[in-house]
């Protein structure tokens, strides 16, 4: 395995230069280009890394399968449908059109819309409050973790996503954000700035190959029904207007940050997660890309 990930850096690393860096949120400029990093977490406790895995990196929206789990866990499936639909966008992810003619209604929990009224179900009135209770709940998966919100890129995205504002007052305008607006936008900020390295990611996710329990401290995260759905969006959703290519070349439940994180999910078997800030132009790791589709064709890994 670990001949195999070294194989797949060497693949994917001349595909770096065709990438770039996030601009729009300018914390994440400062990121280097040229890291490049995958970690396989197998059932059985095993963890494998080549490259760039200790690299810490905000995980962005991958974060938005993490809140979701978290909230169905404690609203449950249908109010959390009250607020999100469970279809693809096709559009970029910060997208405002489909909301004004589908009554501000989110397609779909990982856009940025959806993963904002989810937020907006946390428990806790302020950011803050819902932010650690987020936190917590990720801490208690993985005994001795400590995961942090970076306060750098937190602050970066605070003072320019304004178009996540517009999408979440426009929201409310239709009764999909509970509670206040700017308490939900907040969060969700926060919730993208939470910081881990590819290795933290990759054991962290175990639960989703482990049906909605980690299999190595057997602790029960969520029910397995919730896992299914999760999968499910991921599979349809979890790399924006570019799922249905990644479910092609990859065939693996997924979803990508622009922080230049992916984390891939093989049911039963492993979590994978890579880490390269340079993005494609729909903002998903290029490399990271190229290391999945790698290992997919060398392992055999598609459920399609």
């Amino acid at each position: 395995m670990q001949q195999l990930l070294e194989q797949a850096i060497r693949y994917a690393k001349p595909f770096l230069e065709q990438g770039k860096l996030a601009d729009y949120i300018p914390a994440l400029l400062r990121a280097n280009p040229q890291h490049l990093g995958v970690s396989i977490t197998t059932m059985d406790g095993k963890q494998h890394s080549a490259g760039d895995t200790d690299e810490p990196f905000s995980i962005q929206s991958i974060s938005k399968i993490l809140s979701l789990i978290y909230v169905l866990n404690e609203r449950g499936k249908e109010k959390v449908l009250e607020k999100v639909g469970v279809e693809p966008s096709g559009n970029p992810f910060y997208s405002l059109v489909q909301l004004e003619y589908e009554s501000g209604k989110p397609r779909n929990p990982l856009i940025n819309a959806g993963a904002i009224a989810i937020t907006g179900l946390m428990a806790g009135n302020s950011a803050q409050e819902k932010s650690a209770g987020l936190i917590q709940f990720l801490n208690n998966i993985v005994d001795e973790s400590d995961y942090k919100i970076n306060q750098e890129i937190y602050r970066s995205e605070f003072e320019t996503s304004h178009r996540n504002r517009a999408v979440g007052y426009f929201m409310k305008h239709f009764g999909m954000i509970d509670g206040e607006v700017e308490a939900a936008v907040d969060a969700y900020f926060q919730q993208c700035s939470i910081e881990m390295t590819c290795a933290q990611l990759s054991r962290l996710s175990l639960f989703f190959a482990g049906g909605g329990t980690d299999p190595i401290s057997h602790k029960k995260v969520t029910d397995p029904e919730n896992v299914k759905w999760v999968h499910a969006l991921m599979a349809m959703c979890g790399l924006y207007d570019a799922s249905g290519e990644f479910a092609c070349t990859v065939g693996l439940p997924g979803k990508s940050g622009v922080g230049g994180g992916i984390v891939a999910i093989v049911p039963g078997k492993m979590s994978i997660s890579v880490f390269g800030p340079a993005l494609d132009g729909k903002g998903n790791s290029i490399g990271g890309l190229k290391i999945l589709e790698f290992l997919s064709r060398e392992l055999r890994l598609s459920l399609f």
